[in-house]
């Protein structure tokens, strides 16, 4: 019987009120979007970085198989090249607990000459490793990630205040088709109970429709971001699990925010139009 029902209401539905219906579903999908990109959103931590900068120091390290004269006329020869500004001898250990012998640490005058300093130190017979030292700054997350989340807060309002408008604005149009149907219906002893779970049916379709619109998008970014770095600020597009987790998420969300929507339209069965003896 309420099968019956539910489908004579769905073939109330007219061009008007479908295209509200339409517009309401997609608004909803819109919204658990946004819900969804929250939990998608993986912001990068500040982290050092060398990459680009100049070169302050070379670590030279040291064969421990030298000879301390070999090593005292290396510091000699070295500290009078012109490309060095300041060398100093360490032991390996204070730089590095497992490499042995000794290390020069040699300041370049020039830092554009640095890395062939570098390079040429490297060559040597009896230098182990060479290491260049940079200065190091901060690289800043994705400080953008702010402006996108208050961008997704005034879309989820946007959104949801929208499809509510636009569910009603549907509803108002399907029932002023269909009140005949409903003055019959009550005469005929349908409980108001029935005839409202028929209204809340129809916003539960539209938002599991939406939930599993956003379920199958986001398996399609899913599949997409495991081959590109496209979505580098959506990192958790490359989770499987998240992915899974956040559309049930959001398919439960738009099956009970539909419901809500229905309810909204329920509403209106008490206007005096909808009465059994007007």
């Amino acid at each position: 019987m309420r099968w019956f029902l539910f489908r004579e209401l769905l073939g109330a539905v007219r061009t008007k009120s479908a295209i509200y219906f339409v517009l309401s579903g997609f608004l909803l999908f819109l919204f658990l979007a946004s819900i969804a990109c929250f939990f998608m959103i993986i912001p990068g931590d500040a982290a050092p970085s060398t990459e680009g900068q100049p070169i302050e120091e070379i670590q030279v390290f040291l064969s421990p198989r030298l000879s301390s004269a070999t090593i005292d006329e290396w510091f000699l020869e070295w500290r009078e090249r012109e490309d060095v500004a300041a060398l100093r001898f360490q032991f390996a250990q204070e730089l590095d607990e497992a490499a042995s012998g000794g290390v020069f640490v040699v300041t370049p005058s020039d830092p554009a000459m640095a890395a062939a300093l570098a390079s040429e130190l490297a060559a040597i017979e009896g230098v182990t490793n060479v290491v260049e030292i940079s200065t190091e700054r901060e690289v800043e997350g994705p400080i953008v990630s702010l402006l996108v989340r208050i961008s997704l807060l005034v879309l989820l309002v946007a959104t949801i205040v929208a499809s509510l408008f636009c569910s009603r604005r549907g509803y108002r149009e399907l029932l002023a088709t269909f009140s005949g149907e409903v003055r019959m219906l009550r005469l005929s002893g349908v409980s108001e109970r029935a005839l409202i779970s028929l209204i809340i049916a129809l916003g539960v379709l539209i938002g599991l429709l939406s939930g599993l619109l956003l379920l199958a998008v986001l398996y399609l970014f899913h599949q997409i971001a495991l081959s590109s770095a496209a979505f580098s600020l959506l990192g958790g597009l490359a989770s499987g699990l998240r992915i899974l987790g956040v559309g049930m998420l959001m398919l439960a969300l738009g099956t009970v925010l539909g419901g809500l929507a229905g309810l909204l339209g329920a509403s209106l069965l008490h206007r005096r139009e909808f009465d059994a003896l007007p």
